[in-house]
């Protein structure tokens, strides 16, 4: 089942980043929000699956891996400031 993950304000900045730039569409369907929301770590989920993202018109780009890369040093950025509540 399906469950809202809690996040720290680095991990939720991080995922805002990302979803940003791939689209709220893509970044519901995509199996990083699914392992997210089936409980998993939230820092293995990105360091796994944020770097996949970095393909723009079915080519690697340099600037989205380190984007990317920017992105999971973000989130796995330790921080006692929780993330805004979740919306549905």
């Amino acid at each position: 089942t399906n469950s809202r993950v809690t996040l720290n304000a680095n991990q939720y900045g991080a995922l805002v980043s990302w979803s940003f730039n791939v689209g709220c569409g893509a970044a519901k369907s995509s199996s990083l929000i699914s392992r997210l929301n089936a409980g998993e770590n939230p820092n293995t989920v990105a360091e796994q699956e944020l770097p996949k993202w970095k393909f723009g018109g079915g080519v690697e780009l340099p600037g989205l891996v380190r984007r990317r890369a920017a992105e999971v040093t973000l989130h796995k950025t330790a921080t006692s400031t929780p993330a805004l509540p979740a919306c549905s």
